[in-house]
């Protein structure tokens, strides 16, 4: 409860402003939605909506409480006659309050200078909006080709692993036979570090490896005879092919 003192012997005035406030918002929403407040006009409605909504307006004031300058009413009347605005959010949560068109119109409809100087900043954020949009046009672009190229180089990547990966696997599987001019490789106990590194970084776990050293010897079972030329390179003969070589297999490959 505010206390309003008055001057020359008056009885002060005791008022809620939250309650002020309501009687003033409860008007312009239901009878006055644009243009200014008139004083006299609100002083008459608080004294209607008295009688009918006590619950907003629980008791009465006088004319000058509403309309002299300095006066709790007056003051609440003017605040809420100032132009309202609009608050907006983009996606970064950033607020940017703009005028009220439809309350901009209702005041300054016959003042078109002060129309215009409201107007003109929404023009302007306008074009604001459409510029940035045209740069996060433009970013989103250069991002999507970026990606692109990174999905590209991932599947080359990729191949490349798959290639490496066979070739150490075909060097496990060839290494074995008897006969082949290669260090047994399955023989891990051999001194041959770099196989060991080979398989650390090439596989999660040893798993992983012999999974796929199975599947690959599974596909190799159609070969039927394995020989050396003099110049050590392996002869595979395929079922289905003609005679090709270790060699051939990874011509062309790196």
């Amino acid at each position: 409860m505010i206390e309003k003192k008055n001057s020359r012997g008056r009885p002060s005035i005791k008022y809620e402003e939250e309650e002020l406030y309501a009687i003033v918002y409860h008007y312009r929403e239901n009878i006055r939605v644009q243009g200014d407040i008139k004083y006299l006009q609100l002083y008459k409605y608080h004294l209607h909506l008295h009688k009918e909504r006590p619950d907003i307006c629980s008791k009465t004031y006088s004319e000058d409480f509403w309309r002299k300058k300095g006066q709790p009413g007056r003051e609440v009347i003017d605040t809420v006659n100032l132009v309202r605005t609009v608050t907006l959010v983009d996606s970064n949560n950033n607020k940017k309050d703009i005028p009220n068109v439809v309350d901009l119109v209702g005041k300054y409809s016959k003042k078109p200078d002060r129309l215009i100087s409201h107007l003109i900043p929404l023009e302007n954020e306008v074009r604001r909006s459409i510029r940035k949009e045209k740069e996060l046009k433009q970013k989103n672009e250069e991002l999507k080709a970026q990606l692109q190229v990174e999905k590209e180089a991932k599947k080359a990547l990729n191949e490349q692993i798959r290639l490496l990966k066979e070739c150490i696997i075909k060097q496990f599987h060839y290494s074995e036979k008897e006969g082949i001019p290669l260090e047994n490789l399955l023989n891990l106990n051999n001194k041959n570090k770099r196989i060991q590194r080979a398989l650390d970084e090439a596989w999660s776990n040893p798993q992983s490896f012999y999974k796929d050293f199975e599947h690959f010897q599974e596909g190799q079972q159609q070969l039927t005879n394995v020989t050396i030329s003099k110049d050590n390179i392996v002869n595979i003969t395929d079922t289905k092919s003609a005679k090709k070589t270790v060699a051939d297999e990874f011509a062309g490959r790196f």
